[in-house]
């Protein structure tokens, strides 16, 4: 168990983004996300975008606490209630659709968000995980694992102009990360409960969001995105944005 976090009785629920690990406490009542010296500046990022959320009216957890010693950090924060949408059952979903349509557009309707996530510092990332060799085949489609990574991210290079022009009149509060597992829901009522790990949530453009939701809709669930777009409002979406910051995304974990 790492030394920050509480006396208590803990037990392991996965990995988070990067160094993170993250526990459940016995009660069920309050999740810990941890992370070592390197992580803390991120950890700390994701802490102050929680307690941002936590305010608007957009549901989802809430800070329960913060440690920071020599030996790194702890972000506490209260259970959302509900099950993820990816755990839905198959006669739940169509409607889900919907109502996760619904919920991300309320998001992106926010305003006075003081947090940004610039395209150039994602594709920056990307371009840092392709250097490495650290591309993680498990997020990229069957036709892109034929492909060398260096070449997906070329693809990335080439179609940047066109994204930077539509991003610059196209900015919203986004998710970061809005894939299925992140969306929890009453399973009884269908309604929202919460948005969950929100350490990338800031301004950027809409499909950045749309992208990811919309693959888990068919990578997850075998759905054709067209009634989310619907229920979203977007009538004739852009192809060339969703396929771009797919694999945009798709380059920039590792």
């Amino acid at each position: 168990m790492p030394v920050v976090l509480p006396k208590g009785t803990w037990e392991p629920a996965g990995s988070g983004e990067s160094d993170t690990e993250v526990f459940r406490r016995g009660d069920g009542a309050v999740y810990a996300k941890c992370a070592a010296l390197r992580g803390i500046e991120e950890l700390r990022a994701e802490r102050d975008r929680v307690v941002w959320l936590s305010g608007t009216g957009i549901p989802g957890a809430e800070v329960a606490d913060w440690i920071e010693t020599d030996d790194g950090a702890c972000l506490l924060t209260t259970a959302v209630p509900g099950i993820a949408a990816v755990d839905l059952p198959p006669s739940s979903r169509l409607k889900a659709v919907e109502v996760l349509a619904e919920a991300l557009r309320g998001l992106h309707e926010l305003a006075d968000c003081p947090f940004t996530r610039p395209l150039a510092e994602v594709v920056a990332q990307a371009t840092d995980v392709v250097r490495r060799g650290a591309v993680n085949p498990d997020f990229l489609t069957d036709e892109w694992r034929r492909e060398r990574p260096e070449d997906l991210l070329a693809q990335i290079q080439a179609d940047r102009p066109y994204a930077d022009a539509q991003a610059a009149h196209d900015l919203v509060v986004c998710h970061g990360d809005p894939c299925l597992p992140n969306v929890l829901l009453d399973p009884g009522t269908l309604e929202i409960t919460g948005f969950i790990d929100v350490g990338r949530l800031g301004l950027a453009d809409r499909y950045a969001d749309l992208a990811l939701t919309t693959a888990q809709l068919g990578d997850e669930w075998d759905l054709d995105p067209a009634s989310f777009h619907a229920a979203y409002g977007l009538d004739a979406p852009d192809q060339r944005r969703l396929v771009f910051y797919r694999l945009l995304d798709s380059l920039s974990w590792g």
